[in-house]
């Protein structure tokens, strides 16, 4: 991978976890950790994060939304994504079928385009500007 598409890849997903950060946020900026219930402010520096549901996370999930929730850094890194507390609330979310078809998903490789990461980053980051207007 280019160093150019790296660098747009990391920047597309620094806009993608501030817009799921925010979206599950209050209207005072608080959000819950999806696997603990820890609550902090959805900006406190590395200490909340965007955390998927699944290991070992390729491009093909990266930026699926239906699996990427706020966590908490200790739920993330040290719990390793506190993946059986994730799977079962997604489960009961979207049901069995869904994670099945997430799990086929996630062994799909996937090579984003510079006009596909574009895409995406302007997305989140309009996404993100609208959200801290409202909130």
């Amino acid at each position: 991978m280019s160093k150019e598409l790296t660098k747009l890849k990391k920047d597309t997903w620094d806009w993608c976890s501030k817009y799921v950060r925010l979206k599950y946020a209050d209207r005072n900026g608080y959000v819950a950790c999806y696997t603990c219930g820890r609550v902090m402010y959805w900006q406190s520096g590395n200490q909340m994060q965007a955390g998927h549901g699944f290991s070992g996370r390729g491009n093909s999930i990266l930026f699926e939304l239906k699996i990427i929730r706020p966590q908490c850094y200790s739920c993330n890194i040290c719990e390793h994504g506190n993946y059986d507390v994730f799977k079962i609330k997604l489960e009961k979310e979207y049901g069995f079928k869904f994670m099945q078809k997430m799990l086929k998903q996630k062994n799909t490789i996937k090579q984003f385009t510079i006009r596909e990461l574009t895409k995406k980053r302007n997305y989140f980051k309009k996404k993100v500007e609208e959200l801290l207007k409202s909130k």
